[in-house]
């Protein structure tokens, strides 16, 4: 086990910000969540559609991706203009969001609604893929801490939403619920500018970086020689299915309660609170384990699949066990923290896997190679966390909740064993004397 060395109260209050910006970006993204089915399935929107409104976003993150938008931003713009930036354009966009859903024409609203979501994806992948820029930057020496901290923000940031959302819709309407994330995301940006120092991106390093490194033995990824080692596909595949799942709980706990217990959205939203919770906690217990060294990237993995599958299972019992069945409103309480505890074992401990896996085949990680690392994962674990909301919409239009959830359920088994797979094969893990020096605050 290794010690965590000290921080400093200036890169504490850094941290923190970073911690509360996280938490807003991830407010603005899941406001929706918990009153999203009810408010559509009003308006007569089946499953498969609604579902594709918070799917959407995803094609923002590709959009992002592939087209480099982010990178190039990187490259001109410091870590505090982006963020703020970025939080800005999220305030904005969710506010007019909100306000959309009072147009008579469903098709319109519908239409609107998805094309702003995509904007939303293309924000929403700056706030995360320019956080971890920044970590790799300025805490390389303590990466997985400080990232299972900010980690905690985002997803802390899903349960906030989620009930305050729920609660704000049920008493003051749809609108308000948008109006109040839009607030969030303003004073996200002021934080940002106050307490967020101005400091290079670790991409706009990369120049400097790779001159130093060509004097060094060993085989060398640049911007033109970098190929990503097609191991990378493996632990992706893992947390893809994992988030799947995640996406799943997130959209249906909430109309499974009111469809076969007759409980209040506000109760549904109370009940995804625990999911946050859980989050929050994993988070911050997975950032400090593998600081620590006590487990591997990979083990940790399993360990998140692990505790998903027991979520599931325990938030939709099985129709055939009536006496269990018949318990879910209490059981999804103990049974979404499960899920929600294993969530960020399985999101946070890929991307250092990913590293790991890229070092072990090439041997040196560059700033670019690093940042189209990290964007990956974000497609990774993204894509299929989004498409959660479609699979959930789907899905329960011919299945039941309970079916659905065993059928996900398998997936989670299918994801431990890649990543026992992955421990076995894979022995290189990031380690931090591979990583630059980092900037000065």
């Amino acid at each position: 086990m290794e010690k965590i060395g000290r921080i400093s109260p200036r890169e504490w209050m850094t941290i923190i910000t970073l911690v509360f910006y996280a938490h807003v970006a991830s407010i603005t993204v899941s406001i929706r969540y918990g009153f999203l089915a009810d408010a559509f399935a009003k308006r007569n929107v089946p499953g498969k559609v609604y579902g594709l409104i918070g799917t959407s976003v995803f094609v923002g993150f590709a959009a992002d991706f592939f087209f480099k938008i982010t990178e190039i931003c990187m490259t001109k713009w410091n870590s505090r203009k982006i963020l703020a930036g970025s939080a800005i354009g999220l305030s904005i966009i969710t506010l007019v969001t909100g306000f959309v859903y009072r147009i008579p024409n469903t098709t319109a609203v519908v239409a609107i609604s998805i094309t702003l979501r995509m904007i939303q994806g293309v924000l929403g992948f700056a706030v995360t893929l320019v956080p971890v820029d920044f970590i790799n930057a300025n805490f390389p020496k303590k990466f997985d801490m400080v990232n299972g901290l900010v980690n905690m923000g985002y997803f802390s940031g899903h349960g906030v939403a989620e009930l305050l959302g729920c609660i704000l819709y049920d008493n003051y309407g749809y609108e308000v619920a948008f109006m109040f994330a839009a607030t969030m995301a303003l004073l996200a940006a002021a934080a940002t500018l106050c307490f967020i120092p101005n400091t290079q991106t670790y991409l706009s390093i990369q120049g400097k970086a790779v001159k130093d490194l060509d004097s060094t033995d060993g085989p060398l990824i640049t911007n033109k020689t970098q190929r990503l080692s097609k191991f990378l596909v493996f632990p992706l595949i893992a947390t893809m299915l994992i988030n799947a799942n995640y996406g799943v709980i997130q959209v249906t706990v909430t109309p499974f309660l009111k469809e076969e217990f007759q409980k209040s959205i506000s109760y549904g939203g109370s009940v995804l609170t625990l999911v946050s919770v859980g989050m929050a906690l994993g988070s911050v217990s997975v950032g400090f384990i593998l600081q620590s060294k006590i487990i591997s990237h990979f083990t940790a993995m399993g360990i998140g699949a692990f505790c998903i599958f027991n979520g599931l299972l325990m938030t939709f019992p099985p129709e055939s066990l009536p006496a269990v069945y018949n318990l879910s409103p209490i059981l999804a309480f103990p049974g979404v923290f499960i899920a929600g505890f294993g969530d960020p074992f399985m999101t946070i401990a890929t991307l250092k896997a990913l590293y790991g896996v890229q070092l072990q085949k090439k041997g040196i990680l560059t700033p670019q190679v690093t940042t189209t690392i990290t964007g990956i994962w974000i497609m990774g674990y993204c894509s299929m966390y989004y498409a959660g909301s479609f699979i959930a919409g789907v899905l329960t239009d011919y299945l039941s909740y309970s079916a659905t959830a065993e059928l996900l359920a398998g997936f989670c088994l299918l994801a431990v064993l890649i990543c026992v797979l992955l421990r076995l094969n894979f022995t290189h893990v990031y380690n931090e004397d591979d990583e630059m020096k980092p900037l000065t605050f």
